[in-house]
């Protein structure tokens, strides 16, 4: 009979998210994520199976928790440009309050992983189409209320929005001018 765990699990596979969003997929070791889980090697292998599973999970908590939110914030009873501008300006306080400035840790997967990993590629097509299905939305409820010109096409509207939520991340993990990141963010919504 297996023994019960000792830990919490949705705990524990944050604690990873954690390690590898600081060190990335190929900078983490086994050590540093029992350290970081504070959990040992056996308890990870028959909870998790191995490094790039664990990799995949937390990757997947990730993608929730953030789909989770966007749709909360799509859901508020606010103008669709305030909640726009609501995304965008969260990404960027997330990054600039992040005092080791991970960035976005979807991105960072990206970055590194997606070219030679068939299943990581396919987790960030599945967060795209994710994030491009909530945006589109959006600028179509936009677009019923007289906020967004319906002669714009909401699906290429809703592409714009990912890119620069992508590129927003990157470049807030780099520039740390409020004043300069939040012109930017203005510009945006005023291409709307």
């Amino acid at each position: 009979m297996a023994r019960p765990k000792k830990f919490d699990e949705a705990t524990v596979l944050q604690k990873a998210l954690n390690v590898f969003w600081k060190k990335g997929y190929a900078g983490t070791s086994m050590s540093d994520l029992t350290k970081g889980m504070e959990i040992n090697a056996p308890s990870l292998y028959d909870t998790y199976g191995d490094k790039r599973k664990l990799f995949l999970s937390a990757l997947q908590s990730y993608m929730r928790s953030h789909h989770d939110w966007m749709r909360g914030a799509v859901a508020e009873k606010k103008p669709v440009k305030e909640i726009i501008r609501l995304l965008l300006t969260s990404m960027v306080d997330e990054t600039l309050d992040d005092p080791e400035r991970r960035g976005c840790f979807m991105v960072n997967t990206v970055t590194e992983m997606a070219n030679q990993d068939n299943q990581v590629l396919s987790l960030a097509t599945e967060n795209e189409n994710e994030v491009h299905s909530i945006l589109a939305s959006l600028i179509r409820k936009g677009q019923e209320t007289g906020e967004i010109s319906p002669e714009k096409d909401a699906d290429i509207l809703a592409t714009f929005l990912f890119v620069n939520f992508m590129g927003i991340r990157v470049v807030a993990a780099t520039n740390s001018d409020k004043k300069q990141l939040g012109a930017t963010l203005e510009m945006i919504i005023s291409s709307l």
